[in-house]
């Protein structure tokens, strides 16, 4: 039978973006979760390139309330700050945004950080924009190996980005960076928009993943589990045969939720009731 344990199970917080961030690790917490993917937005962790909140106060909130923050994902999902983007100034504060945040997933206790390749603009040539996110990737996997976090790159829907939005292209640039500490992280709403299954991600890239956005989706839109139409117990299945034990980042994105994040917490840690060994 599909299994998984609890500590396995991420919140995450971006369908809490009205509510502070005491509100959303109480409502977390009875919510069953004991482990969090802390986003690096606002109102909940605030951080740009020039600095960060101080992550030991947040790691001790956290603590506070029984919960591990195992994974740090900064801005990554706007164009305020990626790896991709051409103007050298731009690209620059970039950089220096995500060596902060390496620091601060240390200072936080996440041992992953979460990452894409979102930013280069459409009237590049896919070519410049691809080796840009290599380059970048290269200039950040020694920061991540000091602060001992492992950086985990995740493909993204076309409309977000035009490189590494497939499994293939992910696999190319894993090769191309080549360093233990860069690694994939399969969302599975990406997956399913590329027409990917879970079977295929791990049997292309097995070990290589070592994070994930396990998420509802029909396939777009990033749901709780039953809401959409993906096969929960089935997917579950793929990644026990397989020997993941990652985390399952719960990326609730869709505004429905925005209203009432703790009751769709509630009945998403519920659809997992089943599976739990501990």
């Amino acid at each position: 039978m599909a299994h998984l344990k609890r500590e396995q199970l991420a919140g995450i917080g971006i369908h809490y973006i009205y509510y502070p961030l005491d509100y959303m690790l109480d409502a977390q917490q009875k919510a069953g979760y004991r482990t969090i993917e802390l986003l690096g937005m606002a109102p909940h962790y605030l951080i740009d390139y020039k600095g960060y909140q101080d992550p030991v106060e947040i790691r001790k909130k956290a603590e506070a309330r029984g919960l591990c923050i195992a994974c740090f994902t900064p801005e990554c999902a706007s164009y305020h700050y990626t790896m991709c983007g051409a103007d050298e100034g731009f690209h620059s504060r970039s950089m220096e945004y995500f060596k902060r945040s390496l620091e601060a997933a240390e200072g936080l206790g996440a041992k992953k950080l979460l990452t894409n390749c979102i930013g280069g603009t459409w009237d590049e040539e896919y070519d410049r924009v691809y080796e840009r996110a290599v380059k970048s990737l290269r200039e950040l996997a020694p920061v991540a190996a000091d602060h001992g976090v492992t950086i985990a790159v995740e493909t993204v829907r076309p409309e977000e980005s035009r490189v590494v939005i497939t499994l293939p292209e992910l696999q190319h640039l894993l090769r191309d960076v080549d360093h233990p500490n860069v690694k994939a992280g399969l969302d599975t709403v990406a997956m399913g928009v590329a027409g990917e299954t879970p079977r295929q991600w791990f049997e292309t890239l097995g070990k290589e993943i070592v994070h994930t956005h396990f998420i509802d989706g029909r396939p777009y839109a990033h749901l709780v589990w039953g809401d959409g139409l993906f096969p929960l117990e089935r997917y579950l299945d793929v990644l026990n045969e397989f020997g993941y034990e990652g985390l399952l980042g719960q990326e609730i994105t869709d505004g429905r939720y925005f209203d009432d994040p703790a009751t769709a917490d509630v009945r998403n840690v519920a659809a997992f009731e089943p599976y739990f060994v501990d």
